[in-house]
């Protein structure tokens, strides 16, 4: 009998597929809002503010589709998503401001669960109780680590060459990235998602829509907040790499000790108990002081990035032979709650409140993590 093929894609080439994703994404869209409202584009802060609401409303409804129970392919499904990521920064790159609005809010609505569905479900498998906390850590501090230098060398491309050729570049990073998931396709990695909100539990489904509604709030609040400081590319870009480094050895040190004590409760709790001060700390420090400001959100960046992790790791503890009912789940209720968020941003924004309202917004949301169980 014939041997089965040596598998080709395992935990460190799916790392890798991540750093690249974070390299292309986070050089650009930390710029986007920075973009959008900067000169001569000029646009209102809460109109710039649509291209995530759109994004993240339109990834709601792309869940929906996914979450019909029909087969998906793992590797189709994310060279859709790369695609339309592309094709998101090429619309920032040559459209005019409003088109880019609707063009980029398409692309990155499309790629987020049609990228990342299929690869959380694909990390989750190469995971196990025994190290299941430090793995799915390992993909936030990936993520964080690579997040370090992308925004400062998008700084610096913007800066020089300008944004239409940061985004241009961006889109070639991700472009690039298509090529190594191609190359490490499976055929045999095909799923199909549904959702099972029951057996998740009310209070995971709780923690996951404080998850979504922080990363709605602080997608709005940490680049304009930022803008307000400074409008230099290469100075806005080394702002955004101090928030990343904040947050990325300590998410994957407490998931390394977390499978060691086999504890997860106390580790998830302390990120949202830590959140909520140095969220008012940021709240007090905009628009007036950029030491206290940047200090704040480098240690809300860092707090916040813990509890995400755990919140998965301990709901595919409970529900280890149901992964894809937790990815749909969990992404539907990430965008849903994204896409409220945002719209609550907008909103105040639009009645004259100033950005540093949404720093206390995001402390509430963030509490809401720790009712995961």
């Amino acid at each position: 009998m014939a041997s089965s093929p040596p598998r080709r894609r395992g935990y460190r080439e799916l790392i890798a597929v991540v750093a690249v994703q974070s390299l292309g994404n986070t050089m650009s869209t930390s710029f986007w809002l920075v973009y959008l409202v900067g000169l001569p584009r000029a646009l209102p802060l809460p109109i710039a503010v649509l291209v995530w609401l759109l994004a993240f409303a339109i990834a709601t409804a792309v869940v929906l589709v996914y979450a019909r129970g029909r087969p998906v392919r793992a590797t189709t499904s994310m060279t859709f998503g790369l695609v339309a990521m592309a094709l998101g920064h090429v619309s920032l790159a040559v459209l005019p401001p409003a088109l880019a609005i609707v063009g980029g809010a398409v692309g990155f609505g499309l790629y987020i669960p049609a990228f990342w569905l299929p690869l959380n479900l694909l990390f989750s498998k190469e995971t196990r109780a025994a190290n299941r906390a430090g793995r799915f850590a390992g993909v936030t501090t990936t993520f964080t680590i690579v997040s370090v230098g992308a925004p400062a060398l998008g700084g610096s491309i913007a800066q020089v060459f300008g944004y239409p050729v940061l985004f241009a570049t961006a889109s070639a990073v991700v472009l690039a990235n298509l090529l190594l998931v191609r190359r490490l396709a499976q055929s045999d990695e095909t799923f199909a998602f549904t959702f099972d909100f029951r057996r998740m539990g009310v209070r995971t489904s709780l923690a996951f829509s404080g998850q979504g509604a922080f990363e709605g709030f602080s997608s709005a609040a940490f680049p304009l907040a930022s803008f307000l400081f400074t409008t230099a590319a290469l100075e806005l870009g080394l702002l955004f790499a101090l928030f990343s480094l904040a947050a990325g050895a300590v998410t994957y040190a407490l998931g390394r000790v977390s499978d060691r004590v086999r504890l997860r409760l106390p580790f998830l709790i302390l990120g949202p108990v830590l959140s909520v001060p140095v969220s008012l700390l940021a709240f007090g420090a905009v628009p007036g002081d950029l030491g206290t400001f940047a200090l704040a959100v480098g240690a809300l960046s860092m707090t916040a990035s813990v509890a995400p992790s755990f919140i998965y790791t301990m709901a595919a503890d409970r529900m280890e032979d149901a992964l894809p009912q937790i990815a749909a789940g969990r992404e539907l209720l990430l965008n849903v709650n994204r896409t409220v968020a945002l719209a609550i941003a907008m909103a105040l924004l639009s009645v004259g409140a100033g950005v540093e309202i949404l720093f206390l917004l995001i402390g509430g949301a963030v509490l809401l993590e720790a009712f995961a169980r």
